[in-house]
């Protein structure tokens, strides 16, 4: 979290005026105890065997909460009232309680109506004596203070920049309820809540359940719900300010949507869109679990800035703005994006509000669900887009990590709930779906879906682990799914799959043999093969035949009668599999002299992935890369694959190609895509060829016509110029160092002051090939706390532009050290983006030598004090970007210019 300001506090001499405040803040009174059921020691965060020891100990938890929400304020006031059984022996009541000075922030605390003396605070808890708790049910009360912030904090304030409104919103995920109010923050201590919330009367209050009455208090309105179903202390929360609300008035049971007051209009545009296919994806998901909607209702809450796609509460998703009113001209992988998004959270309601893991080593599976569910809802709801080709683009980021020394398993275990933090990313949120695809096609469609329908009867507002769910699977399936779960869920790495093809003395192709190894960075691995089922295709003179297979070990052989004499195999057809799949030398031949070959989308896609893989191993030149791109790209028909396409094309060049081999083939790009982005046959495809072009552009003509596209004397057909898209021009002429630059940004920013402007604004200036300015901007990331986290994630990028590597390299050791830091201080994925910035914006090999040094001298062998040493999830991490920078000096050097 964010350093506290001073004023977050109160004065203790104020605070705590009550007897027993008096004796709670100076006297540690130790009371006699006669039971048995020891604690576990105290530490820092939530351990796990304190966490298992609660289970045990306590039950039927009710927390009743009220907050107190003022305009300005630097703190939230609030009262807590919590009922819990007790088990018989239990010796102590032992709360969660986080944050700057703990014991300063609670007071007034009473058990069954008496006060309670006595009461300690020890290594983020707050500990009850169990000799005031009664047998049964028992009732502690107290007042407490949340610390309220623009950043870092778990209620976190924002301020509309256009007509000064705020919105406060709590963000809990993993275990930040403890930092706004005393509870036991771990998943499996479901608890009913009962909110009641005072805010000004122009502020609409959002919470989990349905809203029971509101009345006056003064220039407050007090709202009050109703109690929610139990649910975990993550999956509370409230959102509160001057909302618009948008309703289906012909929907049975209406979702409603929210957003701030200088986006209502907008929302108004898109409600009908989106609130339809909500209600479409809510009956569908209950058709599919055989389980109807869980909660009481259903609310969906546009935050700015949200540090998150989207956050799925249980009965109101809290979704990031921009991620779903476009502050720019969006295509049709926008919106593929936006749908996904909306399917994501809206699964979720039933994978892990209503059943919900024991602990976050389950993280992946409730945020794999999510994904693969949300993928098979876009099938199933949105037919004119590609579900399983953008779930394959999914797929590929879990590839380039499982591809790194800095891969982990899909389950992690984690001692304590402090590090939760680090097991999100790729290979929770996208080798999980995949892996629970490849289970599907294992088991088959049906049964699969039978056992997820008996998992999610049998455990409905509870939790379970995975072993739950494999076991729901056998049930279904009648398979033993042991040695596949283990293999793929509790080992790292991903297996390379090779097909080496067998012919006869005619030529024909008699049968493949299938070897699989570990694959990239999983050199510890050795000789580990991972059980999978996999459809083969070979297509001989224009005819396609599939074979089905399943890997049982390191080498496999398949016959294939009636191949014939197969200009091309694929190990990978349809995407069931997970791994690399590389193509043959006949038939990565092939495809490069025949690229329109496969008609079918899909498998077009998976082919182009192998062979964009091919040029990150250094294998095939990225200028013959870009070549087959700009060949290809006219042509192809599918949206989302041409979308992917100019991202690798953009990858390409400003990544693979060194200065020389760029500067020589810029022309030729540059052209290529203005031309397209005037003609293209729709608006999508012609704003996905503008985005490439505002990006690369860098010659005196691109620049030109950028600066073209600001006034107006260039226009795109059919595609508006909005906010982001004009500040995506001014970064890239800032970067190229354009004399006109500075000047355009001042103008568009005084235009723009919106906040979405602003933001913009603030990043594209990081763009500025300054080295001087690039570290003041750095400095202010670490020493300003009012900064908000969304403004920093969104000018990392600018800051470490590829072509200012030599300008940013100095940064770099600073960037490595404060990891520990900012771990602590920042939410869920800042560090993936921190580190995929300040390493991935490097290109020298001196940049791979300074990160392997830090990697050394933090090495937990040296004997150096805790402090010192960077932990193994950092370490991981660091190593997972230090792919990419490796992977880019190889490429340069190799196919550099003498």
């Amino acid at each position: 979290m964010a350093p506290a300001q001073p004023e977050i506090l109160l004065n203790p001499a104020r605070a705590f005026a009550t007897r027993a405040g008096r004796i709670l803040l100076g006297a540690l009174l130790f009371l006699p105890v006669a039971s048995t059921a020891a604690a576990p020691p105290l530490e820092p965060g939530v351990a796990l065997e304190l966490a298992r020891w609660r289970a045990q100990q306590y039950r039927n938890v009710h927390y009743v909460l009220d907050f107190e929400l003022q305009p300005g304020a630097a703190r939230v006031e609030g009262s807590l009232e919590i009922r819990v059984t007790v088990a018989d022996n239990a010796e102590d009541l032992i709360l969660d309680w986080r944050g700057e000075r703990a014991g300063e922030r609670v007071r007034d605390i009473h058990v069954n109506g008496l006060p309670a003396f006595g009461a300690r605070f020890i290594a983020d808890h707050l500990v009850i004596s169990g000799a005031l708790l009664n047998k049964g049910e028992n009732r502690i009360a107290m007042r407490f203070q949340s610390p309220l912030g623009a950043a870092g904090a778990a209620i976190t304030r924002y301020t509309d920049r256009e007509d000064g409104a705020e919105y406060l919103y709590t963000l809990f995920v993993p275990s930040d309820a403890s930092t706004a109010f005393p509870c036991f923050d771990q998943p499996d201590l479901k608890a009913r809540f009962t909110l009641s919330v005072s805010a000004p009367n122009t502020w609409r209050v959002i919470g989990n359940a349905p809203l029971r009455d509101s009345f006056g208090e003064g220039g407050n309105t007090r709202h009050r719900f109703a109690p929610t179903e139990p649910i975990s202390t993550y999956l509370f929360a409230f959102a509160a300010g001057p909302f618009m609300e948008i309703a289906e008035a012909e929907a049975p049971s209406p979702v409603r949507l929210y957003a701030r007051r200088t986006r209502a209009e907008q929302a108004r545009k898109e409600a009908p869109a989106l609130l339809r296919l909500n209600r479409a994806a809510m009956q569908w998901f209950s058709d599919y679990f055989a389980q109807p909607f869980p909660f009481a209702k259903y609310d969906l809450v546009l935050i700015p800035e949200l540090a998150y796609g989207g956050m799925e509460h249980a009965g109101a998703s809290f979704l990031r703005e921009e991620s779903v009113l476009f502050p720019f001209e969006p295509g049709a992988s926008d919106l593929l994006r936006r749908a996904n998004l909306l399917l994501h959270e809206a699964s979720h309601q039933w994978f892990g509000d209503l059943v919900t893991m024991r602990w976050f080593d389950d993280l992946w599976l409730k945020e794999g669900f999510a994904n693969f569910m949300a993928a098979k809802a876009v099938e199933a709801l949105l037919p004119e887009f590609p579900a399983w080709v953008a779930f394959h683009t999914l797929k590929t980021s879990a590839y380039r990590t499982d591809a790194t020394r800095g891969t982990t398993p899909i389950r992690q275990p984690m001692s304590n709930l402090s590090a939760a933090k680090s097991a999100y990313g790729n290979i929770v949120y996208a080798k999980a779906p995949a892996v629970l695809r490849q289970a599907e096609y294992f088991v088959g469609e049906r049964k699969f879906r039978d056992g997820v329908r008996d998992f999610l009867r049998r455990h409905a507002y509870s939790n379970a682990s995975w072993s739950d769910l494999v076991r729901a699977l056998e049930r279904a399936s009648g398979e033993k799914l042991g040695s596949w779960a283990r293999a793929w869920v509790e080992h790292r790495g991903m297996p390379r799959v090779r097909v080496r093809p067998q012919f006869d003395q005619a030529g024909n192709l008699r049968a493949l043999l299938i070897e699989q190894r570990a694959a990239g960075g999983e050199a510890e691995a050795g000789n580990f093969s991972w059980p999978m089922k996999l459809r083969i295709v070979t297509v001989a003179s224009g005819r396609a035949r599939t074979y089905e297979v399943r890997l049982n070990g390191a080498r496999t052989r398949l016959a294939t009668p009636g191949a014939g004499k197969p200009q091309f195999i694929f190990a990978n057809h349809r995407d069931y599999g997970y791994g690399q799949f590389p193509l043959d030398p006949a038939s990565q031949k092939y495809l490069l002299e025949n690229p329109q070959a496969l008609r079918e989308d899909l498998l077009r896609s998976l082919v182009h992935e192998s062979l964009w893989e091919a040029v990150r191993e250094a294998g095939l030149d990225p200028a013959r890369y870009i070549d087959l791109l700009l060949t290809q790209l006219p042509g192809e028909r599918n949206e989302i694959i041409a979308a992917g396409m100019l991202a690798r094309l953009r990858a390409a060049t400003l990544r693979y190609l060194g200065e020389t081999r760029r500067g020589a083939l810029a022309p030729r790009i540059e052209d290529f895509l203005f031309a397209q982005m005037l003609t293209a046959i729709s608006n999508s495809r012609r704003i996905e060829y503008f985005r490439a072009f505002a990006d690369l552009a860098r010659s005196d003509q691109g620049r030109a016509r950028l600066k073209d596209l600001l006034t107006g004397r260039i226009a795109v057909p059919g595609v508006a110029l909005r906010s982001r898209d004009r500040f995506r021009v001014l970064q890239s002429l800032l970067a190229a160092g354009d004399t006109d630059a500075p000047r355009l940004l001042d103008e568009l920013s005084a235009a723009d002051t919106s906040s979405e402007g602003r933001r913009y604004s603030f990043a594209a200036a990081a763009a500025a090939p300054d080295a001087a300015a690039k570290r003041a901007l750095y400095t202010r990331f670490m020493e300003d706390p009012r900064l908000p986290e969304a403004w920093i994630e969104e000018a990392l990028g600018p800051l470490n532009m590829l072509e200012h590597a030599p300008l940013t390299a100095a940064l770099l050791g600073e960037a490595l050290a404060a990891l520990p830091r900012l771990k602590r201080e920042r939410k869920i994925f800042f560090i993936n983006a921190w580190l995929d910035n300040f390493i991935g914006g490097q290109t020298a090999r001196a940049s791979v030598q300074k990160v392997g040094r830090f990697l050394d001298e933090n090495r937990p062998a040296r004997n150096k004090p805790a402090g010192k040493l960077l932990d193994e999830d950092l370490r991981l991490k660091v190593l997972e970007s230090l792919d990419t920078l490796e992977r880019t000096v190889r490429v340069r050097e190799r196919f550099s210019v003498p």
